[in-house]
Parts: C-alpha cells; sequence; structure tokens
C-alpha cells in the first residue's frame, strides 16, 4: 500500500522529483494507532524523544524502517520512477546520520546508486550548526521552521500556555534560517523550507528568496498571493 500510494504520485510528476520524507510520528501519536499502544513506551516528552532517524537503527521500530525502506526500492527499481527522493527527518547528531545512511545502504537504498538523492530535514539546531558536516551524508536539506523555531527558543508549540512566545520572525530564528540557507549553498546542496513560516509572514518568504533559497512550501490559500507579490518586486 505505501509503494503503491507514493508511486501513484511520484508517476504523476515523473520525471520531476518528487521528494518523500520517511516516517517522522512520535511515541504518542503511534500509541493512538490501532493496535499502537502494546509497542510504544511512554515517553514524557515525545517531541524530544523517540522520533524521526532516532527510530531507524533502534530495536523498537528497526523493522519497520526496513519496511519502509523495502517499499521505497520498490517504487525505484520495480516501478522505475527514480525521480523519488528520499528525505531523513529529526536527525540530531552526524554518527546518527552515518548510521542512518549505512543502513539504508545495506536495505538496498544506497545514496548516489541508480540517482538515489537523501535529502536531510533541517530542522534542529545542530543541523545548522553542523551543516558542514551533514552535507557529507546528504544531498540537500528542507528547512523544518516549526521545529527548527521551536528548539531555538525552547518554546513547546503544542502547549496552549506558552502559544504567544512562539514566533518565527525572532531575530534568532531568522539568524538560524540565513545560516541554513547560506551554509547549504556553500556546501552546493540544494535548500528548501517545508515549514509554516513563509505561508504565515509573507516577509520571510522575501527573506528566504533573497537569500537564494532553491524552494518555498506553501499553503494553497497562500500560494497565489505570494506568487503576485514577488511577481510585482
Amino acid at each position: 500500500m505505501l509503494s503503491e500510494g507514493v508511486g501513484t504520485i511520484a508517476a504523476a510528476f515523473y520525471p520531476k522529483p518528487v521528494v518523500v520524507r520517511m516516517s517522522d510520528f512520535k511515541s504518542n501519536e503511534y500509541a493512538r494507532l490501532l493496535g499502537g499502544e502494546a509497542f510504544e513506551v511512554p515517553e514524557s516528552n515525545p517531541m524530544l524523544g523517540l522520533r524521526g532517524a532516532a527510530r531507524y537503527t533502534h530495536p523498537l521500530y528497526a523493522e519497520g524502517f526496513a519496511l519502509e525502506c523495502a517499499a521505497m526500492k520498490r517504487v525505484r527499481e520495480v516501478m522505475g520512477l527514480r525521480n523519488v527522493t528520499l528525505m531523513i527527518p529529526f536527525c540530531r547528531r552526524i554518527d546518527e546520520a552515518k548510521r542512518v545512511i549505512e543502513r539504508m545502504a545495506e536495505l538496498g537504498l544506497r545514496r548516489g546508486e541508480n540517482e538515489l538523492q537523501i535529502y536531510v530535514m533541517c530542522e534542529i539546531p545542530n543541523n545548522v550548526i553542523q551543516i558542514d558536516a551533514f552535507s557529507t551524508y546528504f544531498d540537500g536539506f528542507s528547512i523544518g521552521s516549526n521545529d527548527l523555531a521551536q528548539l531555538v527558543l525552547g518554546v513547546d508549540r503544542d502547549s496552549e500556555l506558552v502559544a504567544s512566545e512562539f514566533d518565527e520572525r525572532d531575530p534568532g530564528v531568522l539568524s538560524m534560517l540565513r545560516d541554513a540557507v547560506l551554509g547549504a549553498k556553500r556546501n552546493h546542496r540544494y535548500v528548501g523550507i517545508c515549514g509554516q513560516a513563509p505561508s504565515d509572514y509573507p516577509e520571510i518568504a522575501d527573506f528566504l528568496i533573497g537569500l537564494g533559497i532553491d524552494s518555498i512550501s506553501l499553503n494553497p490559500d497562500s500560494v497565489l498571493p505570494t506568487i503576485r507579490r514577488l511577481a510585482a518586486r
């Protein structure tokens, strides 16, 4: 089912690239799925717990990640949709990046083989601080402004009590966005953004375009206004 769903989308846009983000459910989200509670260990702070890349080589989820990779291998090799690029979310450290890339190669998804590119989400301050090192393992970056702002500001965006303190226009967040784009460019890597910020704040979209970002994701209702504003520049 997973390979057919991804294949349907990839075929619709072929030969244009289609980026598939690998799983990034948190333990509480998995636990709410049918039967999930039997497999998940309760965490006091799932937002910073066993999620994203940390799951892929962890004994609790390694078999699930193997199934994800088998599905993506089927899309690329059996269906022939080599326009599919894979993206790793919430990758905290360089050692973690190395382990995931090596595990994917063992499962038949070797970076560079059959035109396979592997991107990483840039959503943790460490991704920005060590962007030169992360560029060794990945072909591109997609800035996740929601998580990046949350971790820069130390604000739980799921908490209504401190929601007013979450602002992606904060100078510290803008500094991180700038360093992420310029760092990716310095390493000749693709860089885009898939967070909420450009849709909510037109000035952030303008800021990123001025830096030379390669792509910006927008909510459907903000696409036309953004295009019109950029055309009028």
